[in-house]
């Protein structure tokens, strides 16, 4: 009685824990695909000779665990991709964050979930907005801007997030912001490759190390 109840008090935390950070289900996807990995030469194993039944009990327990902690990930709504009202700086940082949060969740990369690509266009559209709109865009919102229009899908949209990277990335007192700067180069070779040129801080390659 005890153990079950410990068992499902772990259960219900980790799907709340879940639900409420983001991100988190990677985790879980990682613990599950190491105790299948673990599984596979015990069950070889086991044909051969008598195991212990912990070395199948503990790692099917971690999977279960892990796969509430998926489906409480999974169930969890997007928040709202814009906002419609508040300051310039506000909205576009709210769009920056959903923009990196939505990234963050597994769904979005599960084409019967995802909905980041209607997402991205929501953020873009406002950006768009705000860009032909406002003359003096602080540094800050224009690496705000810079990072969702660099999420698009054409050429157009790279060439204005490579100028409002650039732009931030000038001011003084973003000069050690590693983000700022990293998007400066990320946006620029994005833009290059996109018309079929050589990239030159060597940002889009493959195998390099990118966020986005």
């Amino acid at each position: 009685m005890k153990k079950n109840i410990f068992y499902l008090s772990i259960g219900i935390s980790v799907i709340f824990i879940s639900y409420e950070v983001i991100g988190l289900e990677f985790l879980w996807l990682f613990f599950t695909l190491i105790s299948l990995l673990f599984l596979f030469p015990v069950w070889i194993i086991s044909k051969f000779r008598k195991l212990s039944k912990r070395y199948f009990s503990i790692p099917i327990i971690i999977i279960a665990v892990c796969i509430f902690g998926l489906l409480s990930a999974l169930l969890r709504p997007y928040d709202t991709a814009i906002l419609d009202s508040g300051s310039t700086s506000e909205r576009l940082q709210y769009a920056y964050e959903t923009d990196q949060n939505d990234r963050r969740q597994l769904k979005s990369y599960i084409p019967y979930l995802s909905k980041l690509k209607e997402r991205d266009d929501l953020r873009l559209n406002q950006a768009k907005r705000i860009d032909e709109g406002t003359e003096d865009l602080k540094p800050i919102d224009q690496f705000y801007a810079a990072f969702i229009f660099h999420h698009s899908d054409n050429s157009n949209d790279y060439e204005t997030a490579s100028k409002l990277a650039s732009e931030a990335a000038n001011a003084r007192h973003l000069q050690d912001h590693y983000l700022v700067q990293w998007l400066n180069k990320a946006a620029y070779d994005r833009w290059m490759v996109s018309m079929g040129k050589a990239e030159k801080y060597n940002t889009q390659n493959k195998f390099s190390i990118e966020i986005d």
